[in-house]
This record gives structure tokens, C-alpha cells and sequence, in this order.
């Protein structure tokens, strides 16, 4: 419940922020240049809690990356505004952490 509290909360002020402060073709794309890894990540940590629960499926692992993708892509956005010392890494641990709770829970 926290990560996407938090993960929302990034969303919604990086649309915010990429309104303010911003040309519309600079602001927060969620499909950005680090997408790629930070989907795959998400990929990874869905696909290895999901298949420690036995309920591993190739769809699900994409379609589960998305939300924590586009949450992680906000937050490195979002925290990259206020401080440039944003590591790298960040972005596709918070990703795969958010991912890994979802693939965790019993459907």
C-alpha cells in the first residue's frame, strides 16, 4: 500500500511540476529514455515473485510492469527536480520492488 501511495504521489507531482515549470515538449514522459530498463526490471522483480508464488505468467509479467514502470519513471523525475544527486539505479530499483509486492500478492 505504501509504494503505491508513493508511486502516485509522483505521478501526480510530476505532472505537476512538468506543467509549472516547463515547456510542454520537456516535461515528465513516463515512456522516456530509461524506460527500457525500468520496465525490465519491473519485469524481473514481477516475474521472480510471482514464480516463488507458482503463479508466473509471461502477459501478466508485462502487463504487471506498467504501473510500477510509469511509478518509477515519475519518482526519478519528481526527485531528480529538487536534487541532481538521483542515482541512476534508483528508477529501476523502485520499479522492481513495486512490481515484486504486486507479483507477491495472492490473486
Amino acid at each position: 500500500m505504501l509504494w503505491t501511495v508513493v508511486a502516485g504521489v509522483a505521478v501526480i507531482a510530476s505532472i505537476v511540476l512538468g506543467r509549472r515549470r516547463e515547456p510542454p515538449s520537456a516535461g515528465w514522459n513516463p515512456f522516456g529514455p530509461d524506460f527500457p530498463v525500468v520496465a525490465l526490471a519491473a519485469t524481473a522483480g514481477y516475474a521472480v515473485a510471482a514464480a516463488v508464488r507458482g503463479q508466473f505468467s509471461l502477459p501478466d509479467a508485462v502487463f504487471a510492469a506498467l504501473w510500477p514502470a510509469m511509478g518509477a519513471s515519475a519518482l526519478a523525475y519528481a526527485a531528480g527536480r529538487r536534487t541532481r544527486s538521483w542515482p541512476r539505479w534508483a528508477g529501476p530499483a523502485f520499479a522492481a520492488v513495486g512490481a515484486a509486492l504486486y507479483g507477491a500478492l495472492p490473486l
